[in-house]
């Protein structure tokens, strides 16, 4: 049995850092599924509704594979100063033009400060909790970001709602602020550990940092968050055809949902493996998008929300999980940013090309072809678990060898 350690991770530092990402996150997370809804308003297609999202994890994508590295070889609190700035500008940014080409240089700016949040935060947080509690701590970490998505969409909905988007805007780049100088107020948090490789062992760019054991579960994240990428773009606008006024609320249930499931998945990956957690995290996935495909009435919008936050606290945590199993101890940064790739290179394909879906065939569509991908995701992960048992098999060639 893997021994723990007794030391606690809570520390006022780990605490400011949970604060910083509840802020930031949720200011985020209150642009994300409202920008469609404002560019629709003026007068943007379905399909410039959906590339321009795109365009801010296309920047996020571009970004993560460096953000690592200048962590652990450059000063943390400029990196995170850097990021904050380009989130919080961005956000009052918004304001000042609806216009395609405005709107597309925004999202890439904001792309980029999400994308070096996200490492900057993950990373200075994981250095702050104690060996033998990152279990525990992670996962607490990770709780303030599920409440951030699900709030801030909610309240994102609320305030254009009630005051108009400038409104919104504001506060989002206020909250980013807010943020940044919960973080500069506290003492510096460096890296406890700056390890390089000896001269002349440099690694090639590809690998250092790519991690191959990492890419078969990056191409299932990717598969997974295609349909994210169009539930974010489009499943507020479906809800205010069929009747829902604030089409925040998918969010908000679908987050609660994920974060009331999450305990008893761990415990049952940590016991039965990611089989038991990711098959029927899946199938959960598949079901929510049928339902949601087919949602004639507010209620049936409000079942596919939890059934997706359902399958979505089963199925991206403990993906990432397996994932770092997967991926020897000095490798599992390069690990994270791989599966971090699939994953807003998923969300950024399936808001692009939903768009286009959604342009020709109408919302609808979108879901079921999430329905189709989640499908293929079920197949491709269903083959590979039973050749892996295949090869474990007494008198399997592989096992014949391990024996030998």
């Amino acid at each position: 049995m893997k021994e723990t350690s007794s030391q606690s991770y809570w520390s006022s530092a780990f605490i400011r850092i949970c604060l910083c990402t509840l802020l930031l996150f949720s200011a985020f997370q209150m642009l994300l599924p409202i920008l469609p809804i404002y560019m629709a308003g003026n007068g943007n297609s379905k399909s410039e509704v959906g590339w321009i999202a795109g365009l801010i994890t296309i920047a996020a994508v571009l970004i993560r594979p460096f953000i690592g590295y200048a962590l652990d070889h450059y000063n943390r609190r400029l990196i995170v100063l850097f990021g904050s700035s380009a989130l919080a500008l961005a956000a009052g940014a918004f304001t000042w033009s609806a216009s395609t080409g405005w709107m597309a240089a925004v999202s890439l700016a904001l792309g980029i400060g999400w994308g070096i949040m996200t490492a900057a935060y993950a990373t200075i947080v994981s250095d702050l909790i104690p060996p033998g509690r990152q279990g525990a701590g992670i996962g607490t970490f990770m709780l303030f970001g599920f409440a951030s998505m699900a709030v801030g969409p909610y309240i994102g909905g609320w305030l254009i709602d009630e005051y108009g988007p400038t409104v919104l805007f504001v506060t989002a780049s206020l909250l980013t602020v807010l943020s940044l100088i919960v973080f500069l107020t506290g003492g510096v948090i460096e890296s406890t550990a700056r390890r390089g490789l000896p001269p002349g062992e440099q690694q090639p760019v590809s690998k250092r940092f790519f991690e191959q054991s990492a890419l078969f579960p990056a191409l299932l994240i990717l598969l997974f968050t295609i349909g994210y990428g169009g539930i974010i773009s489009f499943v507020s606008l479906f809800g205010m055809e069929l009747g829902v006024k604030n089409g925040g609320i998918f969010f908000l249930l679908s987050n609660l949902a994920a974060m009331l499931v999450r305990p008893a998945v761990g415990k049952t990956f940590d016991t039965k493996g990611h089989a038991a957690v990711l098959l029927p995290g899946i199938v959960i996935g598949i079901l929510a998008m049928i339902v949601l495909s087919t949602a004639s009435t507010p209620t049936m919008f409000i079942i596919a929300a939890c059934l997706y936050g359902l399958s979505f606290g089963a199925v991206q945590p403990f993906i990432l999980a397996w994932t770092i199993q997967r991926a020897s101890p000095e490798r599992r940064g390069a690990a994270n940013s791989t599966f971090l790739v699939g994953m807003d290179g998923g969300i950024s394909l399936g808001s692009i090309s939903f768009g286009f879906v959604a342009q020709m065939w109408g919302f609808v569509a979108v879901f079921q072809c999430s329905v189709v991908l989640l499908i293929a995701l079920l197949v491709i992960y269903g083959i590979s678990l039973i050749r892996s048992r295949a090869s474990r098999a007494p008198g399997s060639v592989q096992n014949r060898e391990e024996q030998v």
